[in-house]
């Protein structure tokens, strides 16, 4: 699924728009414990996986993008309306993270996404 449509189906708040890139999005894994993305997303053998995915994460704080900084995945996903401050928008923007929210609880929003192909990260996910 491409992440402008994405972004158009689940209503989506992109953040910087200078930093959007029309990327095919495959994979997903949903955290609000950071240390639980990186156990998991480490596991993955394929880096083509990580920069097709997205971390959906409830977690509106630095935290969130420096994961996913140090796992080379570009998107988050922010749900159930959390709102950045204006510090973690600028550090995904020097980080080159697309960030973008939605009012979908996290549940909600994965099982849509899972319905529109997008499949979760497990560990030692293969290509």
């Amino acid at each position: 699924m491409k992440l402008s449509e994405i972004i158009k189906t689940y209503h989506c708040h992109v953040y910087h728009e200078e930093l959007f890139v029309d990327k095919d999005i495959d994979f997903a894994f949903c955290s609000d414990l950071m240390s639980d993305a990186l156990v998991i997303m480490n596991s993955v053998k394929d880096d083509r996986i990580l920069d097709h995915s997205i971390l959906i994460t409830g977690l509106a704080t630095q935290q969130s993008i420096r994961t996913a900084e140090m796992l080379d995945v570009n998107v988050v996903l922010l749900v159930r309306g959390k709102v950045p401050s204006q510090k973690v928008i600028e550090l995904a923007l020097d980080s080159n993270i697309i960030l973008i929210s939605t009012e979908y609880t996290m549940f909600n929003i994965s099982g849509m996404m899972y319905q529109n192909g997008i499949r979760g990260i497990k560990y030692d996910l293969q290509w």
